[in-house]
């Protein structure tokens, strides 16, 4: 990636990897000026190596359509086709990661690495490193409530601050992707699966807020549709409702609450739930644009499970939406975007 004299960039380069990645290794190095970077290097021939995978993965959905009709996969394979196609490219992660820092700049309790120009390519995404203790490590020496909950506080703003004012996710709440600084903040480090809606979308993920609250049942209707979904029953809307209802739970009560108050995996048994009963009404096809959101919401419950947080997460999620506006978030997507050199979802 950087040429036959590469090794004349650095002062230093551990050739023993500090860390695994999705399709790649990190190295540690130091740069000519002394500064500590992290080097991640893309493992050889991945390309091909995901392209047999999302075969292999068309030919598992195909198998489980026989024998399940609860829900159609074929948007959801399309969907993580062109994501993993797009974590192949480490200079759009690169894009990302500015993105990142322009979206969270504002944010003391979220801290993202530079990219190195000159010392990134195609398959090597050369960044500042960031000190940090992964999140179960972290739990097991800080148990006090504070500790935990400012974590948590730090994630979800993270996650949905991007997401509310710009309409972007970062689709991949991996326990792998981020570490906790002392103070609680936290370090955000691959931007590999990150997705972009449009403003309507966004406003429609808070007119089924709305619409719970309220029992508004023709906003609710309108907001499945502004998110993709087609030929909706009544049948069909009221098993929707079981899942929405089960993620919207937390923010929907003003009060201090666990973000699960029931034992078990965050979301399984409401899964399983769900599954059966969309069997029941001839299933669904969930729009592209719905599963890293899901994948988001299910991933950030988990990790609020495991940190027992215990948060009003209504003035949280309030926070962020009070003053939403969807020409705001457009502008808001369109100039960030011009900035780090990417295209908006528009």
């Amino acid at each position: 990636e950087l040429g036959p004299n590469w090794r004349s960039m650095f002062d230093d380069f551990d050739q023993e990897a500090a860390a695994a990645a999705s399709l790649g290794q990190v190295h540690r190095a130091r740069d000519t000026r002394g500064a500590q970077l992290a080097c991640k290097l893309q493992y050889p021939d991945m390309s091909s190596v995901v392209e047999a995978d999302l075969k292999q993965l068309k030919l598992v959905f195909g198998i489980y359509r026989r024998y399940d009709k609860a829900i159609d996969p074929s948007a959801i394979h399309g969907e993580l086709a062109a994501r993993l196609r797009e974590e192949l490219d480490y200079r759009r992660e690169a894009a990302h990661m500015n993105l990142y820092r322009h979206m969270l700049r504002d944010e003391d309790a979220a801290h993202v690495p530079e990219p190195v120009e000159g010392l990134c390519g195609d398959r090597l995404l050369s960044m500042t490193w960031l000190d940090g203790e992964p999140l179960l490590p972290f739990i097991e020496k800080h148990s006090g409530l504070q500790d935990r909950n400012r974590v948590a506080m730090s994630m979800f703003r993270a996650w949905y601050v991007p997401l509310y004012f710009y309409g972007v996710i970062h689709g991949d709440p991996h326990l792998g992707n981020y570490t906790v600084r002392p103070d609680g903040s936290i370090n955000l480090m691959d931007f590999g699966c990150v997705r972009a809606f449009k403003s309507s979308f966004v406003k429609g993920v808070i007119d089924l807020y709305k619409a719970l609250r309220d029992g508004d049942s023709a906003l609710a209707v309108h907001a499945y549709e502004t998110w993709g979904f087609d030929n909706l029953s009544q049948e069909l809307i009221d098993v929707l409702n079981i899942w929405a209802e089960f993620v919207y739970a937390p923010l929907l009560e003003d009060r201090v609450r666990l973000i699960q108050e029931q034992e078990g995996h965050y979301g399984a048994g409401v899964a399983h739930k769900v599954r059966e009963e969309l069997n029941k009404v001839g299933g669904v096809a969930p729009p592209p644009e719905f599963v890293l959101m899901d994948r988001a919401a299910v991933g950030l419950g988990s990790v609020f499970t495991h940190l027992n947080a215990e948060i009003n997460w209504h003035q949280l999620f309030h926070e962020l939406i009070d003053n939403f506006d969807a020409d705001d978030v457009h502008t808001r997507q369109a100039e960030a975007f011009d900035l780090v050199g990417l295209e908006p979802a528009f």
